[in-house]
């Protein structure tokens, strides 16, 4: 395939916006949740820290299971974790079950940079490496700009929980195209 780490490079950057608008979904869905589930600043501020929390101390134990399994299983485990975790608001009770949610998404998401980075370094020269990583770093601010309106849409016109179930599926269709792509040829190794 003609310009593969490129093409690869753009994959990565979509995970990474994927990534963020799972992240996003909960603060862009707070105000109807609290109103649901009479969420104080507190609780949420709890189910928040779950978050920060898994995602801060599973980067480490995220890219030792990247190294150990591949960049491409690795890659896969992890947003297929983080979109079934981020589908799982949906069900959702209070302030212990999406703080349990929250810290199973924050697990999984915490592999996205230890992956992303895996793989450019598998498929781009280096001289070539900062200009993929630049791509890649695109997709936080992607993912904070698309998510707003897109979960606020799905919100007013088809409730909460689909919200988090549409977001979540975004992930599956991105693994399709990951699975495709990167096992058909060698990475460069320079």
């Amino acid at each position: 395939m003609r310009n593969l780490r490129w093409t690869l490079a753009g994959l990565i950057l979509v995970a990474t916006t994927i990534n963020y608008i799972d992240r996003q979904a909960l603060s862009v869905a707070a105000p109807v949740l609290s109103r649901e589930f009479g969420f104080s600043a507190q609780d949420y501020s709890w189910i928040v820290f779950f978050f920060l929390l898994a995602y801060a101390v599973m980067q480490a134990v995220m890219g030792r299971i990247v190294d150990r399994i591949g960049t491409r299983a690795g890659f896969a485990l992890a947003i297929v974790g983080w979109s079934l975790a981020n589908m799982l608001h949906a069900l959702g009770r209070g302030v212990v079950s999406f703080s349990l949610l929250r810290f199973l998404l924050g697990s999984f998401e915490a592999a996205n940079y230890p992956a992303a980075l895996k793989a450019i370094a598998e498929y781009f020269p280096r001289s070539e490496r900062s200009t993929a990583v630049g791509i890649v770093n695109v997709g936080p601010g992607l993912g904070a700009i698309l998510a707003p309106p897109l979960v606020a849409w799905l919100i007013v016109d088809f409730g909460w929980r689909t919200a988090f179930l549409a977001t979540g599926a975004l992930g599956f269709l991105w693994l399709a195209a990951w699975l495709r792509l990167y096992h058909r040829w060698t990475p460069i190794r320079c």
